[in-house]
């Protein structure tokens, strides 16, 4: 199992879905959200090739949708990356392109 880490803007688009659902759906549903999130990503640590590489993107990276968003990642020797978790309606070439991975 590999372990993982979130860049800063990975970090940002965390607490942005957390005020959004602790806004619109409460707290209950925040916490939920975010453990079944936690849950996906040890999914990836254990098995990051079940993910779709997206060489649209770049060649090394690689996403995998969970509910209403997508996390997108690369690999760093043996830890997983997560550069970004975005809605699913965002187009990610305009929300990744200047982020660090």
């Amino acid at each position: 199992m590999l372990s993982y880490k979130f860049t800063q803007d990975a970090r940002a688009d965390l607490l942005n879905i957390r005020k959004y659902t602790l806004k619109t759906w409460g707290r209950e549903q925040s916490v939920k959200y975010l453990q079944e999130l936690n849950k996906t990503l040890l999914l990836l640590s254990d098995s990051p090739s079940i993910g779709t590489q997206r060489t649209d993107i770049s060649l090394t990276t690689f996403s995998f949708p969970y509910a209403s968003h997508i996390i997108y990642y690369t690999l760093d020797k043996k830890t997983l990356v997560i550069f970004a978790v975005l809605h699913k309606n965002m187009v990610p070439e305009k929300h990744i392109t200047n982020r660090q991975r």
